[in-house]
């Protein structure tokens, strides 16, 4: 069996190393210049700047990768015993560990305390409602408006009042071990209970461009394709770039966002082309910050309501050791509007929100707008979702989010062409 992947993001490279682990002939093309697709690492003055993804948890599909390409030596652990903070009543609330904290701490006032405590007496995820309704309905307003709604907007990057609680609680709660009450299992918010978050001396972009580099002979960037066709039992795969050519193989790896999936089905399932076409996005305005300094943790989330227009801040200068960087998210389904300010308003009200909040001066170094599935009601457009046999939709909308959940995946998508051969 031959295996075309197209798209060169964490799916589908990740994919191409499982392939490759399994003994599976593969291709992947990719049509930008470099791979990584939204995870992206540049540098300002020396110093690494992340415009994706800042981090991800040494998991263990993440550790099997690692190890396999011998990047032990160059990861960067957080610094032990990092916390989580939420920006709510006019300062920094650290997120508590557990329940106890959560019914303990300042973060909720005591009548908010109160109505969390009665969310093991409620009922589980109903039909048609809301992730937002449901955290409510569980937990209370305060509690969603000051926790839960916080960390699921920014897992997802959208508005939980437009999540389906049956599609997206699942992903959000499932992986980390909450099944029945929300306290009983409470310690999916807890950094001691998570495996350990970390980075790359070089960046993030380490990961994908380690891969590529593996296995150059399995890899082509600069190659857009330009059209997916049938050819007897197997499948045409036509690409520009340098070297216009076509890839004949027996199973095609779709690793691109819906947009562009869409486009590549086509002609081979207009039916799928079109549900995929439905699918919404979002876009976080990423806004990396030189700072004088930043507080010791993981940085923190705006509580819901806040009249601030960012939504988050990573303190990667504290985190990892990044010399005088943090990292500003804007933008998102809970305030699209923003991202399609100009890259000076954006970073000019990144910088000035760290200055008001910290009391230090923040310059801005640049700005990226990647976008980010919604995981919203158009989402119900993948249910009975019909791609032809020999053709696979593997990428963010297809699952969770986040590297080590894209990484898991592709190892079940390789496991599963393996078997086949």
């Amino acid at each position: 069996m031959r295996v075309g992947i197209i798209g060169g993001g964490i799916t589908g490279l990740a994919l191409t190393h499982a392939l490759a682990q399994r003994g599976v002939d593969s291709i992947l093309l990719e049509e930008a210049d470099d791979v990584g697709g939204v995870i992206r690492t540049s540098r300002h003055d020396g110093r690494v700047v992340e415009l994706g993804p800042q981090r991800t948890r040494l998991s263990p599909p993440v550790r099997r990768l690692v190890d396999e390409l011998e990047l032990r030596g160059e990861m960067v652990e957080a610094r032990s015993g990092a916390r989580l903070f939420i920006w709510a009543r006019g300062r920094l609330r650290a997120v508590p560990n557990g329940p106890r904290g959560l019914l303990t701490g300042d973060l909720l006032s005591p009548a908010g305390r109160v109505r969390a405590a009665l969310e093991p007496c409620t009922r589980g995820i109903r039909p048609r409602e809301s992730v937002a309704r449901y955290f409510r309905r569980k937990t209370g307003r305060e509690a969603y408006g000051r926790l839960f709604g916080p960390l699921v907007s920014a897992t997802f990057g959208s508005d939980p009042e437009t999540m389906p609680a049956a599609r997206v609680l699942p992903m959000f709660l499932d992986p980390l071990g909450v099944k029945r009450s929300l306290f009983a299992a409470a310690r999916r918010w807890e950094p001691a209970a998570a495996p350990p978050a970390f980075t790359f001396m070089a960046g993030m972009a380490t990961l994908p461009r380690a891969i590529a580099r593996r296995h150059g002979d399995r890899v082509r960037v600069a190659a857009p394709v330009r059209e997916l066709r049938r050819s007897g039992r197997r499948f045409e795969i036509a690409h520009g770039g340098p070297r216009p050519d076509s890839e004949t193989v027996d199973h095609v790896a779709i690793a691109t966002p819906a947009p562009a999936a869409a486009e590549l089905l086509r002609a081979v399932a207009p039916a799928a082309a079109d549900r995929l076409a439905g699918l919404r996005y979002h876009r976080v305005a990423v806004v990396p910050l030189q700072v004088e300094s930043a507080p010791e943790g993981f940085g923190f989330q705006v509580a819901l309501g806040e009249r601030l227009r960012t939504r988050g801040v990573t303190w990667n200068a504290s985190l990892f050791g990044r010399d005088g960087i943090c990292t500003a998210y804007l933008g998102g389904g809970l305030d699209p509007g923003v991202v399609a300010w100009d890259a000076a308003r954006l970073e000019r009200t990144a910088a000035d929100e760290y200055e008001a909040i910290h009391g230090v001066a923040a310059t801005p170094i640049r700005t990226a707008r990647p976008r980010l599935p919604a995981y919203d009601g158009s989402w119900a457009a993948l249910e009975g979702l019909d791609v032809p046999p020999g053709i696979t939709l593997t990428a963010g909308y297809t699952g969770r989010l986040g590297i080590s959940s894209r990484i898991a995946e592709a190892e079940s998508v390789a496991e599963q062409l393996a078997a086949r051969t």
